[in-house]
């Protein structure tokens, strides 16, 4: 391991531990409180859902593990990625003051938390980019790269798109399970 990726994934680690922390908070918030604000479905889906891509961009951050030095643009890049999350992470779980119910509140911040989100995979998805466009990888890499990402990007616009609740907490647990078996499959 290089020491430009220890410096580097330290500060990554940091930022994404924020994010991960802000969402294991907000599940603390409304859990506290339930007798005053119901939780519904729809914001623990959601706030799952970005537990579970958080873990991946950890997880993603190993394939840099040979970062022979550190850039600007690259501190800038990752720290965007998890400062994006770390937002979206407090719109999903808003602080005390609003009474209404969680659910309420997600379907209306949705297109918000999801906006970061896309933001955030897209980001990290300049290197792929740049290896498929210089020709580093064969076509069938990238139909299989580009194939994958567009699933879950599509789930991601539905979630954010979507008028039905239902709807909508379908697709956030089709988006999670994607998550999770895509990350599974692929490590």
């Amino acid at each position: 391991m290089s020491d430009a990726f220890g410096f580097m994934f330290g500060f990554y680690g940091l930022l994404l531990g924020l994010a991960v922390a802000e969402v294991v908070s907000g599940f603390s918030r409304a859990y506290d409180e339930r007798s005053t604000r119901r939780i519904g479905i729809v914001a623990p889906l959601f706030g799952t859902l970005l537990l579970v891509d958080l873990i991946t961009f950890w997880m993603n951050a190993w394939a840099y593990r040979d970062l022979p030095d550190v850039r600007y643009l690259t501190a800038l890049a990752v720290a965007l990625v998890a400062l994006l999350y770390y937002f979206a992470a407090t719109q999903v779980f808003p602080k005390a003051t609003e009474k209404d119910t969680l659910d309420n509140h997600i379907m209306e911040h949705r297109p918000v938390v999801v906006f970061c989100v896309l933001a955030s995979n897209l980001i990290t998805q300049i290197p792929n980019v740049i290896s498929a466009v210089t020709g580093q990888w064969s076509p069938s890499d990238i139909a299989l790269w580009a194939g994958l990402n567009m699933i879950y990007y599509v789930l991601l616009g539905t979630a954010a798109l979507a008028k039905s609740k239902r709807v909508v907490c379908v697709v956030v647990t089709v988006a999670i399970l994607y998550v999770t078996g895509a990350t599974t499959i692929f490590s």
